[in-house]
């Protein structure tokens, strides 16, 4: 008997060896599952060419359900309630999931889901060149979030890149216009959102589909470690060339009002002194016009009268004494000062041998 005659075994070659199974694990579990529905369905290992025609049938049919059922359970995904899905049909977007159960049939359609709803942030640090020519390290935290999935994963390459050099860049560009101090002190706020604005302006043309929530400065902006020591000498002198000025200042506002205040108290012994005078010169010119009427009348006694009352008058606060003897040219002096100034030190000195 041949050895591939019907009713020989098949499993061996014409040598007698067992041939090598090379069936696919595809194939192995379509056979099995065909094995056991058809058993199910009363088929089973029926004799003859009519029984294996029609277990082939129920095997190919039931594997191709399982196989159907196989690819909807793979299709079928879920999108969590912070996500949105993309969905493409043959590279083409065609709908935005939300959250739910939802099916999409590979290789056709892919699937890309996106958290749109969680708040995340990316911290950006750089050295940069200030308005007055200083060198500044300055750290700066942003918070966003995904407001257009679609934009998010398909207009940019790398979102998250692009918005740390849009970050980079709005810093360059508002450290650059700002002066080192007020980025340290009193302008650290107006800074902050000076890049803030100037991100979401950088970031507009872009459509990147990100949403910027709120930009904030980590610690103080501030100048390297390297230069730090010599930009602390350079703060304490500006602190001191502004110590020294308020001191001036101070100075200022307190001489000037005092000047102020003498030049006023000058003015006004100025302008009395000038009345007093007009008022003295008013009554001699008074006096005087009085004095005329008698001039005229008697001229050489009303001069005798007038000279004598202007020697008593400067004789009268001198301490010298002099005597004209009548009808003779010599004159006495008599020096009360140098008796009196003798007397005193002579009185002096008595007291202090006393003691």
């Amino acid at each position: 008997m041949a050895w591939n005659e019907p009713g020989n075994n098949n499993d061996q070659d014409p040598w007698g060896k067992k041939r090598p199974n090379n069936e696919s694990d595809l194939e192995k579990l379509l056979r099995q599952t065909g094995e056991k529905f058809g058993g199910i369905f009363g088929g089973g290992k029926g004799n003859g060419k009519g029984g294996s025609g029609k277990n082939s049938n129920i095997t190919f049919i039931i594997g191709f359900l399982v196989l159907v059922a196989i690819y909807l359970f793979k299709s079928a995904y879920t999108v969590d309630e912070k996500q949105n899905a993309i969905v493409l049909t043959l590279g083409k977007h065609t709908r935005t999931d939300t959250a739910g159960l939802h099916f999409a049939f590979p290789p056709v359609q892919q699937v890309y889901l996106i958290d749109v709803e969680s708040i995340k942030d990316v911290e950006v640090e750089g050295i940069m060149l200030t308005k007055d020519d200083n060198v500044a390290t300055v750290k700066v935290k942003v918070q966003y979030r995904v407001n257009d999935p679609l934009n998010y994963k398909f207009n940019v390459v790398d979102p998250v890149e692009t918005l740390k050099h849009a970050t980079e860049a709005a810093l360059r560009q508002v450290i650059g216009h700002t002066r080192l101090q007020d980025a340290r002190t009193d302008k650290k706020e107006e800074v902050r959102k000076n890049v803030e604005t100037e991100l979401k302006s950088i970031l507009k043309p872009y459509n990147a589909g990100i949403e910027i929530f709120r930009l904030n400065l980590i610690g103080n902006v501030d100048v390297p470690p390297s230069v730090k020591p010599a930009f602390d000498d350079a703060i304490k002198a500006e602190e001191d060339q502004r110590a020294y000025i308020e001191q001036g200042e101070a100075y200022r506002s307190k001489q000037i009002p005092l000047a102020e205040g003498q030049a006023q108290q000058l003015i006004q012994q100025a302008n009395s002194y000038r009345a007093r005078i007009i008022e003295k010169a008013a009554g001699e010119v008074a006096r005087f016009e009085k004095l005329l009427p008698e001039y005229m009348a008697a001229p050489k006694v009303t001069r005798q009268r007038l000279y004598i009352e202007t020697i008593e008058s400067v004789l009268s606060k001198s301490s010298k004494i002099m005597l004209d003897v009548e009808g003779s040219n010599n004159m006495t002096y008599i020096p009360l000062d140098s008796i009196l100034k003798r007397n005193k030190t002579s009185n002096s000195e008595t007291d202090s041998q006393k003691q």
